[in-house]
């Protein structure tokens, strides 16, 4: 079935506005005036934006107002202008101040260099007045002859204005060629006979494989298996095959499309047409049209009618009538898809076999830039790979602790890859359950602390089978796979997910990586090689930060109970004395004995003795609050430091703590044993100012309460010392 021809809209849209400036002129709105005041500069102020708009458009290098039925619309709101604030019979320029308008218009069109515009604006204009003047009696007479002398006497006035009219644009026309002449120079950056200024192409290079490197701040990389496709970097790649391809076929419009694989879409890249409505930033789906389909079958279209098929070229933001094309696809030595060239022409039969055939050359030359750009754009992002890895080894060195080392990783994974949000998840021995123990991005949904039971999830399996998990559309498989349980909350931003045990030299899994982004197939190919090798070097860094935190917690804490160590405490407290010195906040301190420790101890033995010690501890640590510090003083003995809090608050605690150790049972084998504890309290600045006097005061309360019956919480006074 053949399709109607194009120009159909546009044919009824001047059909339209030349009716309404007829009625216009022939008076068939003229009841209407002087219902509507100022109808006159309302049309002119419409005329005057529109105007602007324009001249801001061909500023900013924006198509408005570039086609047949804009013109004519505007010269219809210059018509309306004129003819309403016309006072007489003649409506024309004797009697109106708005005249002027239309030459506004006719320049506008005349400056830009479009010749069939520019002509039926100015003649569409010259029309509607002579209509007028005809209308009105002006030249002919109503009802009555006159003889060609007296119509030509009436004629001459009118001939100056309407001439000076038509005359208007010449000079604007004629800059605007001499401007595209000295644009068909070689060494301009603007092809020869280009009409479109948005056309920014470099010099044409005869050996069209020396592509200038793409500049590293414009280096955006979406790779895939498929390749690489540079979304800032490639722009204006084709221009030099395009300018050719443009002079040897004397076409229309030629354009070159690069492949996003990411996208699976054909994105313009260069173009050179003689039509101001090429869709400057046009995406083409795989698979759609003319264009599209060289994504699937890689054959060369051409057509000498192109109304005989039903496909519309999208690259027209208006409606064109284009007869012939010529398409063929990019293809590389392994015959993957980089791009398409098409040509097209207003002509039928424009293009033939041997058209064809030069196509193919062009497309292999385009073949080669895209394939050299891509092995650039390889080795650039090589370099930038290892000076990552440089820095991140260098980063992890100084990192001692697990945290600084994350804080390392969620940096230096960042530059590798998109990543919305990063997640580090370890596993808690004790519970058998995964923690999730750092977050780095918005996470409305996922709190630092969550944990989650090792039994199903993409995040227990990568636990349990110590492997990558690579989700490219995590979208795809909501419903079918979850992260943590089954009823994790949602979110609908995930567009992939990756999952990356970091392991030891014994391939023991020290935690998880875990990197997700709102695009979709963002970590595959090298993306997932680069960060596994990132990840490669962290284990090291994060086992030498687990060592260095293993030494560190020995020596700061007490072997057997676990409490800090007496020299930990001592530095703890001069800390805390001198933070309630300086901000005058209360600070107390208990001291605390097991009672007959050493009697206890000789009649079930050290290893009983040490379980002992054991449980009180758990005791005290069940009893004071999250800010309270424990330590083992020495031996049998006992220390708690109590920020933020007197005398009362202090006390609350120390019975707290009596009570919890009096009630608790020590089961030693079949011994069901109990133990009291003696303990003493004192206040600063109560009883004391500095450290030592804090804790003399805290002892001679504690030998107090063993002196007068034990198992007792005793407050220091000042009668104690004497």
């Amino acid at each position: 079935m053949r399709k109607k021809t194009n120009r159909a809209p546009a044919a009824i849209l001047v059909a339209l506005f030349g009716c309404c400036a007829a009625a216009v002129m022939w008076g068939a709105a003229d009841p209407f005036v002087p219902n509507v005041p100022f109808l006159d500069w309302g049309f002119a102020l419409i005329l005057a934006a529109c105007l602007v708009s324009a001249l801001t458009a061909e500023v900013r290098d924006l198509q408005k107002f570039t086609g047949l039925p804009s013109a004519l619309a505007l010269c219809f709101l210059a018509t309306a202008a004129v003819h309403f604030s016309s006072h007489n019979a003649m409506y024309g320029y004797p009697t109106s101040s708005m005249f002027p308008l239309y030459y506004a218009v006719v320049v506008l069109y005349a400056s830009r260099g479009a010749t069939s515009i520019w002509i039926a604006v100015t003649w569409f204009i010259v029309g509607m007045e002579i209509e007028s003047l005809i209308a009105t009696g002006y030249l002919f007479g109503i009802g009555s002859r006159h003889s060609f002398e007296a119509i030509l006497h009436r004629a001459m006035p009118i001939a100056e204005p309407l001439g000076s009219l038509v005359l208007a644009g010449i000079i604007p026309y004629m800059f605007s060629k001499i401007r595209s002449a000295a644009d068909k120079s070689p060494t301009s950056t603007i092809p020869a006979g280009a009409t479109d200024r948005k056309v920014r192409i470099a010099t044409p290079d005869t050996t069209m494989h020396a592509a200038p490197a793409p500049s590293k701040t414009q280096l955006v990389l979406l790779e895939q298996d498929t390749g690489i496709y540079v979304k800032s970097g490639m722009n204006e790649l084709l221009s030099s095959v395009v300018y050719f391809m443009s002079r040897n076929f004397a076409a229309y419009s030629a354009l070159g499309f690069v492949f996003d694989p990411q996208k699976r879409v054909f994105a313009l890249n260069s173009f050179h047409s003689k039509n101001y409505a090429i869709v400057a930033e046009l995406e083409v789906p795989l698979g759609k049209g003319i264009i599209g389909r060289f994504g699937t079958d890689k054959n060369s279209f051409m057509s000498g009618d192109l109304s005989l098929y039903p496909e519309k070229l999208p690259y027209y933001s208006a409606n064109e009538t284009i007869n012939s094309v010529l398409a063929v696809p990019i293809l590389s030595d392994s015959k993957e898809v980089l791009g398409a060239l098409v040509v097209d022409s207003m002509d039928k039969n424009s293009f033939t076999e041997q058209h064809k055939d030069t196509m193919r050359r062009f497309s292999a030359l385009a073949a080669a830039l895209i394939t050299n750009v891509r092995m650039r754009i390889y080795q650039e992002k090589a370099a930038k790979s290892f000076q990552i890895f440089y820095e991140a080894s260098q980063q992890f060195i100084t990192a001692l602790r697990a945290g600084q080392v994350f804080e390392v990783l969620f940096r230096m994974t960042g530059l590798l890859a998109p990543a919305t949000r990063m997640m580090v998840v370890t596993f808690n021995e004790r519970t058998k359950c995964g923690i999730v123990y750092k977050v780095s991005g918005r996470s409305p949904e996922i709190a630092e602390g969550l944990e989650f039971p090792i039994n199903a999830g993409l995040y227990s399996y990568a636990f349990t089978k110590r492997t990558i998990v690579n989700v490219g559309n995590f979208q795809s498989y909501r419903g079918k796979y979850y992260r943590f349980t089954p009823d994790d909350a949602p979110n609908p931003t995930i567009g992939s997910l990756i999952i990356i045990p970091i392991v030891d030299d014994e391939q023991r899994i020290l935690c998880l990586m875990s990197i997700e982004s709102e695009s979709i197939n963002q970590f595959a190919g090298e993306t997932e090689t680069h960060l596994s090798t990132l990840l490669g070097n962290a284990s090291v860094a994060i086992t030498r930060a687990q060592l260095y935190q293993k030494m560190e917690t020995l020596a700061t804490t007490d072997g057997l109970t676990g409490l800090n160590n007496h020299r930990t405490f001592q530095e703890l407290l001069a800390k805390e004395v001198e933070r309630a010195r300086r901000y005058g906040r209360p600070l107390s301190l208990l001291l605390m004995d097991i009672d007959h420790f050493k009697k206890f101890n000789d009649t079930y033995g050290h290893p009983v003795g040490d379980l002992v010690l054991k449980e009180i501890s758990k005791c005290i640590r069940q009893s004071i609050r999250t800010n309270d510090i424990a330590a083992r003083y020495g031996g049998e003995e006992f220390t708690v430091i109590i920020p933020e809090s007197g005398p009362e608050g202090a006390m609350v605690i120390a019975e707290r703590i009596r009570r919890t150790v009096e009630q608790h049972v020590i089961m030693s084998l079949d011994n069901q044993l109990h133990v009291t504890i003696s303990l003493g309290c004192s206040s600063m600045p109560l009883v004391a100012t500095a450290q030592q006097p804090l804790i003399d005061a805290a002892d001679k309360a504690l030998y107090f309460s063993k002196e007068h019956g034990r198992n007792r919480a005793t407050l220091f006074s000042p009668d104690m010392g004497k």
